[in-house]
């Protein structure tokens, strides 16, 4: 399906979120950090399968969240995606944390997490 790939994204304020991606067999394993620590806040794994409306492809995500981490959006974002692009089991770890980050900074974490997402599937 694919080789391994490296993204990375620099925030206004100089942090650096990173994409990992490594493949395993037709799956995809997903690694997204950054931040002053980065770390695994949620993991998400999502399944490919046919929509039940008959038609294409949906996915079934099955979520692991750290006590009192936020990360399960991005994770959600990335495993979802992948795994109904590929049509694929595809698992991402994510923990983003910036120390007194506020809606703007969130805002923009979001943004940059999206762009690293569509290059990656133009990637794969």
């Amino acid at each position: 399906m694919c080789i391994e790939q490296n993204l990375t994204e620099t925030l206004t304020d100089g942090h650096e979120i990173c994409c990992k991606v490594i493949p395993m067999g037709r799956d995809l394993t997903v690694c997204v950090s950054g931040g002053d620590l980065p770390h695994v806040g949620s993991v998400v794994m999502s399944v490919a399968r046919p929509s039940l409306t008959g038609e294409g492809v949906s996915v079934t995500s099955s979520v692991i969240n750290g006590m009192g981490h936020k990360d399960e959006y991005i994770a959600r974002k990335f495993a979802e995606a992948l795994a109904k692009e590929y049509n694929c089991t595809a698992v991402c770890a994510c923990g983003i944390h910036i120390d007194g980050i506020v809606k703007s900074q969130l805002e923009e974490v979001s943004e940059c997490c999206d762009r690293l997402l569509k290059k990656l599937v133009k990637r794969l």
